[in-house]
């Protein structure tokens, strides 16, 4: 277990940079926000899962036959959140992230099936179990930590950039909170975890989505791209974002932008969440006028492929 104190003189002897994230006006990446909102999603999950028929584990989460099954999608989702805490973890006591199997983002793919297979003999109880019980002790984790901590910034296997502690908190957040949000309730033909968010919340998530877009740009697949993307969303939990990319990398940033390559207007969170979980295509939204969308349309509709993670 890592002290108090030792989390302190890992962040002055821990290999990486301090880089605080300079726009963060509503506190998406404060510690106490991240923690908060860790056992938000946590009871969210809790509630979602004491309602799930047996039967329905089994069942698929996607149209597609090789889609994963509701249990598959729980054991990827615990799989994960350790990840994303082991990696912290590793990171305040100055060791290099070093996932097994994961040595590289190309190995993305065949890391989480094995993740997964290597779970799925625990079934539903221990996995939720288990996966409740990370989200509780990120959250525990977080709060303690001071914003030079939560500024260190340092290398992954999982991600292009290097995101600071608190975007890798905030990719914990979001990978369970909004990637899978509307995968883990379709066995069951529920709501979307996010359905659940207080407009404080669900502004905060979609911050922190952002940010893992930006650090999940693919510079290889872009070329000699240089881009401005400007994302605006209306109602509930509603803002401007935008996610500036180059052949160095990808950046997402809070608020409007002068200029942008391509301009979404999203008429409300939920479809936002839902295009971007590809519960939504583009092109129907915007016939449906629940997106605007003007600049680069070639652009456009490249534009996820840029940053899918795998």
């Amino acid at each position: 277990m890592i002290t108090v104190n030792q989390r302190a003189e890992a962040a002055d002897t821990a290999e990486g940079t301090f880089a605080p994230i300079a726009d963060d006006r509503i506190g998406a990446f404060a510690a106490y926000t991240i923690a908060s909102d860790l056992l938000e999603l946590r009871e969210i999950y809790a509630g979602h899962i004491q309602r799930i028929p047996g039967d329905a584990w089994a069942q698929r989460t996607e149209r597609r036959p090789s889609g994963w099954t509701l249990l598959e999608t729980l054991a990827h989702l615990d799989a994960v959140a350790s990840v994303f805490n082991t990696s912290v973890r590793l990171a305040l006591a100055g060791q290099p992230i070093s996932i097994p199997g994961l040595a590289q983002r190309t190995d993305l793919p065949a890391a989480n099936r094995a993740a997964i297979n290597e779970r799925l003999p625990q079934g539903p109880a221990e996995l939720t179990k288990s996966f409740l019980g990370i989200l509780a002790d990120t959250a525990s984790l977080a709060a303690r930590l001071n914003p030079q901590q939560l500024a260190l910034r340092v290398k992954t296997p999982y991600y292009g950039a290097e995101p600071s502690l608190a975007e890798i908190f905030g990719a914990a957040l979001i990978h369970a909170g909004v990637i899978h949000g509307a995968q883990v309730a379709a066995a069951t033909r529920g709501q979307p975890i996010w359905s659940f968010y207080s407009p404080g919340i669900m502004r905060r998530q979609l911050t922190r989505a952002f940010h893992a877009m930006g650090l999940a740009y693919w510079p290889e697949r872009g070329g000699s791209l240089h881009a401005t993307l400007a994302f605006n969303v209306e109602g509930h939990g509603g803002g401007s974002w935008y996610i500036r990319v180059d052949p160095s990398g990808g950046e997402g940033h809070i608020g409007t932008v002068r200029t942008a390559d391509v301009i979404l207007s999203f008429a409300s969170a939920d479809l936002l969440c839902r295009t971007l979980t590809l519960q939504a295509g583009i092109l129907r939204s915007v016939i449906t006028r629940r997106l605007r969308l003007s600049g680069n349309l070639r652009l456009a509709a490249r534009m996820f492929q840029l940053f899918t993670p795998t």
